[in-house]
């Protein structure tokens, strides 16, 4: 299949041994003509030689770059590719998972002309488990929309993210949210596609640093920051946002009851109650009605898995009722 040009940004990281796996699914993909820009970011083993080894063997219609830069972070690193991208549409692929052979022709061939992102499901592969679930969307829930806060299984617009300056916050938490629902944001109501699956094959590996970063306390890693810095840059976008207000209201209340579960592991119990302060004290004062949210409700939002709901609601539900800190001490 031929059609508009395709960026697809990957950032390296130490990544010798994911590389020919993963550039090399983009190698195999159905669709041209595609762009493929890989960003060395600084790393200390063999990736930029075997980057570059691949760069020779890239088949017609499939054009590489390679940027080789001092350690930045992901987030530089993919900003890096996003300055350096010249198609008509993006897509993120991380360096150790992989593409089906169909996944560009796929996105591609469901946006339509009004379409600003398409969005589908992913595969969730569980390295350490040896374990692989489908991670579906269902088209006619709106909260497909907001289910996966990553960058990949879906397709972007290089024209909407060029238009509003849109970049990847240089932090080591919620940088992908940041990114995706501030260019949500920019969507118009309407204009979002969602398609059951993209077939994007997510590795998930036990060590990896989206695991680690949710499970430590640091100052570089201050989810309300990253959020308080969307909603003031979400305010001052002017349209018709495809965004709805208590769906995203719910989204931040699951992140920050999401973020309270994983640091609470392995930490001091003064370290659990500043955090906890912290984040309930910004949840009130963002969203002084946020316990009467409408998705908090049984059976909703519909779209999420039970267990999800289940945990958000009574995460809320305990605070309400002052046990939520203690409960959190008690799992350290």
């Amino acid at each position: 299949m031929m059609g508009e040009l395709v960026t697809i940004i990957v950032p390296v990281y130490n990544g010798a041994a994911f590389l020919p796996d993963s550039v090399g699914s983009v190698y195999a993909q159905d669709y041209s003509p595609i762009e493929l820009i890989l960003i060395n970011d600084g790393s200390e083993d063999e990736s930029l030689s075997v980057l570059q080894d691949l760069a020779g063997k890239a088949p017609e219609g499939v054009s590489v770059r390679i940027i080789d830069q001092e350690n930045e972070g992901i987030c530089a690193a993919r900003n890096r590719g996003l300055e350096a991208a010249t198609g008509a549409y993006i897509a993120f692929l991380d360096q150790d998972d992989s593409l089906p052979k169909s996944y560009v022709s796929t996105l591609v061939g469901h946006m339509g002309e009004d379409d600003q992102i398409v969005i589908g499901g992913t595969v969730d592969n569980r390295v350490d488990e040896n374990r692989r679930s489908d991670r579906d969307l269902d088209p006619d829930s709106e909260w497909s929309m907001y289910r996966n806060t990553a960058p990949w299984g879906r397709i972007y617009r290089k024209d909407i993210i060029d238009d509003n300056g849109i970049r990847f916050e240089k932090v080591k938490i919620s940088e992908d949210l940041y990114f995706n629902f501030l260019y949500l944001s920019c969507c118009q109501k309407g204009k979002v596609k969602i398609i059951p699956q993209s077939g994007y094959e997510w590795a998930i590996r036990g060590e990896s640093e989206s695991h680690a970063n949710m499970s430590r306390i640091q100052k570089d890693r201050d989810v309300t920051s990253v959020l308080s810095k969307l909603i003031r840059n979400m305010k001052k976008i002017d349209n018709e946002s495809a965004l709805r207000e208590d769906l995203f209201e719910y989204m931040v209340i699951k992140h920050i009851v999401w973020y309270l579960l994983f640091v609470s592991k392995g930490a001091s119990g003064s370290e659990i109650e500043q955090v906890y302060r912290d984040c309930m004290d910004w949840l009130k004062t963002s969203f002084p009605d946020y316990r009467r949210n409408s998705q908090l409700k049984l059976g909703k939002p519909v779209g999420e898995k039970w267990k999800i709901r289940f945990i958000v609601r009574s995460a809320v539900r305990m605070d309400k009722m002052g046990i939520l800190l203690p409960f959190l001490k008690l799992r350290a």
